[in-house]
């Protein structure tokens, strides 16, 4: 019983450890340079969708997009705004309508989303290739 009290105790104190950690560590300048990116899912009409592109994030709140849909030949430009809170977590949108909830390292060099349209049921991950 004592072992159990003792494991359960020092899990308790890494997750409230974990927690603290994560406060105060992000800002919009966590997200500064080029990414490359993927997404998978489904459309708002229940379709297969798949995606992948480049992203530039300036540091100070806004967001240039280059995306390659699959099945579409040309690549589409999009650009938007996006905030983060200092516990790494934020939102992305887009002026096509596309929103992510957006959950960012703690150094910025990657972050994966989820949309947060009504509807449709995507998910991805954004890795920083350079700080341009």
């Amino acid at each position: 019983m004592k072992k159990f009290l003792l494991v359960a105790g020092v899990a308790a104190v890494a997750t409230i450890g974990a927690s603290a950690a994560m406060a105060g560590e992000c800002s919009v300048a966590s997200l500064k340079g080029h990414y490359t990116y993927w997404l998978q899912g489904y459309d708002a009409e229940g379709k297969p969708y798949a995606e992948v592109g480049q992203e530039h994030f300036d540091g100070a709140g806004a967001v240039a997009t280059i995306t390659g849909v699959a099945g579409a030949a040309e690549p589409t430009a999009d650009k938007g705004t996006y905030t983060v809170a200092d516990d790494c977590t934020g939102t992305v949108t887009y002026e096509s309508g596309a929103i992510d909830k957006i959950f960012i390292a703690p150094s910025g060099d990657s972050f994966v989303f989820s949309s947060a349209v009504a509807g449709v049921i995507q998910s991805g991950e954004d890795t920083r290739v350079d700080m341009d």
